[in-house]
């Protein structure tokens, strides 16, 4: 997958991130632009908004998409999920257990294992 490909998926999927979406993109490569900063700029702090805000609507929705992206199974999308999304939001400062009952099987067991490698390598 392509990051174009990658980046018209989360535009279809979530259509109200389109405005964040060409603020980030038209300055760039447009729907060329790495997905990495397309999921880190945009989609990432959509969904610590609504962490911060407890819209919990609005994280299952954001998690149920994350979790349609994983059953791709490509690794591009993978990585972009994984680094972009779920390793950023290990930094974060919150309860996990306002978020993690929001994640999916994939998303979840994913999530676990990046905290886990965190604090073992403390």
């Amino acid at each position: 997958m392509t990051s174009k490909d990658l980046n018209l998926k989360l535009i279809n999927m979530m259509p109200y991130l389109k405005l964040k979406y060409e603020e980030e993109t038209l300055w760039q490569e447009g729907d060329d632009t790495g997905s990495h900063i397309v999921f880190s700029d945009v989609l990432f702090p959509y969904i610590i908004e609504n962490i911060k805000s407890e819209n919990n609507d609005i994280l299952d929705k954001c998690f149920e998409i994350i979790e349609k992206i994983f059953d791709l199974c490509d690794e591009y999308a993978d990585e972009v999920i994984i680094i972009s999304i779920l390793e950023n939001l290990s930094y974060e400062k919150f309860d996990f257990d306002k978020v993690i009952p929001h994640m999916y099987d994939k998303t979840k067991k994913i999530f676990y294992e990046i905290l886990k490698n965190k604090i073992e390598s403390r």
